[in-house]
């Protein structure tokens, strides 16, 4: 079990019995950008899945922060936008990846987030000036939107 499986683990645990004779578990881990998203199950007090799982409404699942280890509920709707704004992530990254490699240009960066020439030059020195991590690169781009837009 590595150190975030771990933390899952206790986070379950942490709930106790929930319905007579089961207590949560977790499974189906996916990974995004900042988070890390595990299903919520039903398991036996014996440590056993049952085939038919009880049940019950409430979240469907929790993130653990990559960075904090925070742990949140969420719910299909916020999974549903978690996906959202992976998928939107992704775009960028892929599209901003492209600006360093090919040196192509951030008109549609400035039309999506309506940013001044000022933010563009600074996002543009950050691409250019960055190792290509993708959490790095995003972190730092809407560290500048944020920084920039304070200061406008």
């Amino acid at each position: 079990m590595n150190e975030i499986e771990k933390i899952a683990d206790n986070y379950v645990n942490s709930f106790g019995e929930i319905l007579p004779g089961f207590k949560y578990g977790f499974a189906n881990l996916r990974e995004f950008t900042s988070k890390y998203y595990f299903d919520f199950v039903f398991v036996q007090m014996n440590e056993v899945t049952p085939k038919e799982p009880p049940v019950a409404g409430g979240s469907c699942g929790f993130t653990i922060d990559k960075k904090t280890f925070e742990i949140e509920n969420l719910t299909f709707g916020e999974l549903s936008m978690l996906a959202i704004k992976e998928r939107e992530l992704n775009e960028v990254y892929g599209k901003i990846k492209n600006v360093k490699d090919n040196n192509s240009f951030l008109h549609w960066l400035k039309s999506k987030y309506e940013l001044n020439s000022k933010q563009l030059l600074e996002i543009k020195k950050t691409i250019n000036s960055t190792e290509f991590e993708k959490e790095t690169v995003l972190e730092q781009i809407n560290q500048i939107i944020k920084t920039t837009a304070n200061n406008v």
